[in-house]
């Protein structure tokens, strides 16, 4: 383990952090902020993991997570999801690539076109692909925050629906 190592691993725990704090807000926005703010670290951490796919891919997040917090529509979408292809299509060196892609895609389809439960379950399966990714990058702290966001936010999921459904009518 060198000293590089460490500071590389160190940073991708700060963007963890991050991440975890997002998936525990009630509120989209400040999720999104949040989420934002962890893509731009992570996109450092990848950049310094000679991961340039998921480090482009997560500083085009962090605009998204951004750009959708105000706006919406299949237009915006369809842009963000096409400079998703057209950049991991571009810095693409192996197939592992591929999970980022379809992690970022189903993550922009949750904040544009979801909201509430929908959009937490959409960004629980990027975050489930996200983690294989890590597990084969060596990002330690990738597999750590992966692994605590999906069970984290399936947890917010799971007491969402139980309050959704105490709210129901019997019939």
């Amino acid at each position: 383990m060198s000293l590089e190592w460490l500071g590389i691993q160190l940073l991708g725990g700060v963007a963890a952090l991050l991440g975890v704090f997002a998936f525990q807000c009630r509120q989209d926005v400040r999720m999104l902020l949040l989420l934002a703010g962890s893509c731009l670290v992570w996109s450092l951490h990848f950049l310094m993991l000679a991961q340039p796919t998921a480090a482009l891919l997560n500083l085009i997040t962090a605009v998204r997570n951004l750009v959708g917090i105000r706006y919406r529509g299949a237009w915006l979408a369809g842009s963000f999801i096409t400079l998703y292809l057209v950049s991991g299509g571009v810095s693409w060196r192996s197939a592992w690539d591929l999970l980022p892609v379809i992690a970022v895609v189903t993550g922009s389809i949750g904040v544009f076109f979801l909201q509430g439960l929908s959009r937490r379950s959409a960004l629980l399966v990027g975050s489930l692909l996200w983690l294989v990714f890590n597990l084969q990058a060596g990002s330690v702290p990738g597999v750590i925050v992966m692994a605590t966001d999906a069970a984290s936010n399936a947890f917010r999921i799971t007491r969402w629906r139980k309050t959704v459904n105490s709210l129901k009518p019997e019939e």
